[in-house]
C-alpha cells in the first residue's frame, strides 16, 4: 500500500504548473494560527512536535496534514487536480 507522503504529484498534461506536495500542522481546540507550508515531512514533524511541547498546547491533539489536491474556481465549474 502506498503512504499518503509517497504519492507523487504530475503536470496535468495542459501544461498546468506542478503540485508540489506539501504539509501543514494543527493543533488541536485552537483557532489554527497560521498556517505554514512544510516542503517536507520531516521538517513538518519536527514543527509539530515543537508545537505538541508548548506550555498552552500540552495535552492538545497535534494534526499533521498532507495535501492531496487543489481546487480553484476560473469560472463554473470548479476545477479540481488531484495527483494519482
Amino acid at each position: 500500500m502506498t503512504d499518503l507522503h509517497d504519492l507523487l504529484t504530475r503536470n496535468d498534461n495542459k501544461g498546468g504548473k506542478r503540485m508540489e506536495k506539501f504539509w501543514i500542522i494543527f493543533v488541536d481546540h485552537t483557532d489554527g494560527g497560521r498556517h505554514y507550508r512544510h516542503e517536507t515531512l520531516e521538517k513538518a514533524q519536527v514543527e509539530a512536535e515543537r508545537l505538541s511541547l508548548l506550555t498552552e498546547n500540552i495535552g492538545k491533539r497535534v494534526y499533521l496534514f498532507a495535501c492531496i489536491g487543489r481546487c480553484k474556481a476560473e469560472s463554473p465549474p470548479v476545477k479540481w487536480e488531484i495527483p494519482k
